[in-house]
């Protein structure tokens, strides 16, 4: 009864002064170079004054990665003042032209994360495929390009730089190189599957020595040699 309400005033009592001492003045964030730190301060919903203890940093993280450009935000509280946000940025992957004819610049997980492709020419050219839309924050809607395009940025092929991606017939995908080699990556839906055999495959021959690279049959590759003019 009354012993239960007196405790409990109690504590409020002698925790409630504390709050000022540990009350949020300062929010540092690293890891952002294509963020703005305006629009991460406003999206974590961080105040000025609030109580560090009683932040919850889960849900201003959750918020933050809402951002195009952030695969993932970690909050640190940095007592007695401070929350240091931790931004990890999406690498980008491939670019492709809009019907518009606007460049949308597509990074992993297939998120739009710009709608101009200056400076990212290394990127993958990507031919076909749906997006969700034109500005950033639209997404690859095919999954299994998702996969095909996230495989592709965490590929070791050894001797070869993917230049072209042709998605516009997903029952043939193909790959082309910077040398012009074609690769023949067949299904859409099957085309990831078939990164690690090329990535063997580019440790035991010289790709560039080839005109074209059919991986559509499972587990074995037929080669086309390059004519000598």
């Amino acid at each position: 009864g009354m012993g239960g309400v007196l405790i409990t005033v109690a504590i409020i009592a002698l925790y409630t002064p504390w709050f000022p001492i540990f009350d949020l003045r300062q929010v540092s964030i690293v890891g952002n170079r294509h963020t703005v730190a305006s629009d991460i301060v406003h999206l974590s919903g961080l105040k000025r004054g609030s109580a560090l203890p009683s932040l919850r940093l889960r849900a201003a993280s959750a918020r933050i990665a809402a951002l195009p450009w952030v695969k993932s935000a970690d909050l640190v509280r940095e007592f007695p003042h401070g929350v240091r946000i931790e931004i990890t940025e999406r690498v980008p992957v491939a670019r492709r032209t809009s019907a518009d004819g606007k460049c949308l610049l597509i990074a992993e997980g297939g998120i739009v994360v710009s709608d101009k492709c200056d400076g990212w020419n290394q990127t993958i050219l990507l031919t076909g495929g749906s997006v969700s839309g034109i500005s950033p924050g639209a997404h690859v809607l095919e999954p299994a390009l998702v996969g095909l395009l996230d495989g592709l940025l965490r590929a070791t092929l050894t001797g070869m730089t993917v230049r072209k991606l042709d998605v516009s017939n997903a029952s043939s995908v193909v790959l082309t190189d910077d040398a012009g080699t074609r690769v023949l990556l067949g299904a859409l839906e099957a085309a990831e599957s078939r990164i690690r055999p090329l990535e063997a495959l580019c440790r035991a021959v010289k790709i560039g020595n080839y005109e074209q690279v059919d991986l559509r049959f499972g587990g074995e590759a037929t080669l086309v040699p390059r004519v000598r003019r």
